[in-house]
């Protein structure tokens, strides 16, 4: 990431709707190209963390001469045979650990995770609550 990169980690249990994504945020562009029109919100890449699919939302050129609308491409795949919980347990009764992390991953995970929790418990960053079946906290400034 470069300087100025915005990483914002958000994650809850009991949503009302289950997600598990990565969405990448582009900053909105500064002037909308010579001759169009419309608004130019930023555009969104977002990766589903199972398989099965992926999503684009953009501005794009709509139907209308000229004008920028926001556009949406997904692909669906087809799920696998097992849940991800599931593939590692067989992978692991099959004795192949690749996707297993090392001791070492695992203190390191520590590592970084320890100063987080040590905020929380200080109230340096807010950990915020919701309540269970909801969409979960407001999104911040994104």
């Amino acid at each position: 990431m470069s300087a100025g990169t915005t990483l914002r980690l958000r994650t809850g249990k009991a949503l009302k709707t289950d997600r598990k994504e990565v969405a990448v945020r582009f900053r909105p562009v500064p002037h909308l190209p010579f001759g169009h029109s419309g608004e130019a919100v930023p555009n969104v890449l977002r990766f589903g963390l199972d398989p099965e699919s992926v999503t684009l939302a953009l501005t794009g050129i709509g139907p209308g001469p000229q004008t920028l609308t926001p556009l949406t491409m997904t692909a669906q795949m087809e799920p696998a045979d097992l849940p991800a919980y599931g593939r590692l347990l067989l992978d692991v009764l099959r004795g192949d650990a690749a996707l297993s992390i090392r001791g070492d991953e695992a203190e390191e995970a520590w590592r970084v995770l320890a100063p987080v929790m040590s905020a929380w418990s200080n109230d340096l960053v807010p950990l915020e609550e919701y309540p269970a079946g909801s969409c979960g906290p407001a999104p911040r400034d994104q």
